[in-house]
Order: C-alpha cells, then sequence, then structure tokens
C-alpha cells in the first residue's frame, strides 16, 4: 500500500510541479556515441543476408570499433567482449545499440551548475558545485512524504535527480538510509531542521566516480554496481579514494515506463 501511495503521489507531484515539459536529450550526446549507434545498426542491417563466416567478421570489426568509440563504456565492453560466436555477438550489439541509443526524459531542471548524466553503460568521474538539499531518514522510500510536504510547504520547485543514500547492513546488503530532495538554487530557503524531521542542508563541492543506468533498480543490482564502481577506482582511478556512502541519482517519476526510466550510482571520493 505504501508503495502505490508513493507511486500515486509521485506521479502527481512531476505534473503539478515540472514545468519542464517531458523531452529527450539527445542534443548533446557525445559524436562518438552517435556514431557507434549508427555504425551497429548499419552494420546489423547489411549483415543479416551475408554467410555465417562473413557475417562473424562484420560483427567482430563492428565490437572493435564501438569499443574503440566509447572507451569509457564498461557495460558495452563486457558484452561484446563475452560474446564468443555470431548470434551472441549479434545479441551483445542490440543490447549495445540500445544502450548507445537511450533518451533520458527529462521531467525536470537539474539543480544550478550540475553536470550532465552520465551516458548509460559509462563510468565517469563528475565533480559537482555547492547544493542545498531537504534531506529525511528513509527506509525503502518511506520519507518521500516528509519530503513532498516541505517542498510543497515553502514552494520549492521540484528538481531532478532525487537523492537516496545506501550503505551495508549487518547482512552486508545494501539498505536505503535516507532520502533528499535538492533545491534547484543554494540561495533558497534556509538551513537547519524544519517540520516533519526534515533538514535543510548545505552540501559542499564533492567529487564522485558514476555510472549511468536505465530501467529498475534494486538492493542486488545497486550493491553489484558498487563493486563496479570500486574494481574501476582500483584500476582507473588510482588518485582517488572512496570518501562517503554509495548514493543513487534518480531522474524520474513512475509516470515513465520501467525501461525508459534513467539513474546513476555513485560513490563520493576526494583525491588521495
Amino acid at each position: 500500500m505504501m508503495r502505490l501511495q508513493i507511486v500515486l503521489a509521485l506521479t502527481s507531484l512531476f505534473c503539478l510541479v515540472g514545468s519542464v515539459s517531458a523531452r529527450e536529450l539527445d542534443e548533446g550526446d557525445p559524436p562518438s556515441q552517435v556514431e557507434a549507434a549508427k555504425l551497429i545498426s548499419e552494420t546489423l542491417t547489411q549483415a543479416k543476408d551475408q554467410p555465417a563466416e562473413a557475417r562473424m567478421a562484420s560483427y567482430q570489426r563492428v565490437a572493435k570499433a564501438v569499443q574503440e568509440k566509447c572507451p569509457n563504456n564498461v557495460l558495452i565492453a563486457e558484452k561484446l567482449q563475452a560474446a564468443d560466436n555470431a548470434e551472441t555477438l549479434e545479441k551483445a550489439l542490440r543490447e549495445s545499440y540500445e544502450m548507445l541509443s537511450f533518451q533520458m526524459k527529462q521531467e525536470a531542471d537539474l539543480p544550478a551548475g550540475f553536470p550532465e548524466p552520465t551516458p548509460v553503460g559509462e563510468i565517469r568521474v563528475k565533480h559537482y558545485p555547492a547544493y542545498r538539499l531537504a534531506r529525511t531518514e528513509s527506509q525503502k522510500d518511506s520519507g518521500f512524504f516528509k519530503l513532498l510536504a516541505h517542498i510543497t510547504v515553502n514552494r520549492i520547485e521540484m528538481t531532478a535527480p532525487v537523492e537516496m543514500t545506501y550503505q551495508s547492513s549487518d547482512d552486508k546488503s545494501l539498505e536505503q538510509v535516507d532520502m533528499a530532495f535538492l533545491y534547484g538554487d543554494p540561495k533558497l530557503g534556509e538551513v537547519g531542521k524544519k517540520m516533519g524531521g526534515v533538514k535543510v542542508e548545505d552540501v559542499p563541492a564533492m567529487t564522485t566516480v558514476c555510472m549511468g543506468l536505465k530501467g529498475e533498480s534494486d538492493r542486488a543490482n545497486l550493491a553489484e554496481v558498487e563493486q563496479r564502481l570500486e574494481k574501476w577506482l582500483a584500476r582507473e582511478g588510482s588518485e582517488y579514494e572512496r570518501a562517503g556512502k554509495l548514493r543513487l541519482l534518480g531522474y524520474n517519476s513512475p509516470q515513465v515506463a520501467s525501461q525508459s526510466r534513467y539513474y546513476e550510482v555513485e560513490l563520493p571520493v576526494r583525491k588521495k
């Protein structure tokens, strides 16, 4: 019942305060990403009538080219490198195309100065400016209604993303510990404890290592992404070290179909 209420409330909220209509974010896609998606599409069309051996060679060539054009996309690299025959490589290319051509629905503005969302499948280091948020303790999104009441009473416009923080529980699974709505401008409102267990805080500028993802999120998936990010730090980001709890940034309301939703998973980091 609680989850249903949250879904209904979120849907109503984004309809009311989402002054920016839903639109596709395709203007800022990196040229290499667009080129890779086009290359996959053309190859799959041309190869369908080729003999098996020639088709496999075509798939291998485009797989190599896609990885060169998108070197930071760890999900695409894993899928393409794991394929060992024409059938599995074709499937991996189709899944790669879905990631490269994915277009996030923007339902609300980003807070002032925030970096653009990370492409699906990529891991990046991101730098955030200082920002203000309203935070409350939350388990399984239980803090949503407190935050909704806070921004409604104070006439704070909804922004995207919504921030959720996680930590490991006694059984080593991830548990949500809080939820926060981000203010569009750090000059809005006043910091301090507010009604209903909500606290308005100023977050200093921070750096994170982040992965862009689409679809539904769950605790098992988050734990897997956390491991990916930690491995990436050890391998590619050796100048950084972890500096905080795992957080999920959700960009879409339930009125967006589950397969079309976008979110980021991040680890705060600092220079060693």
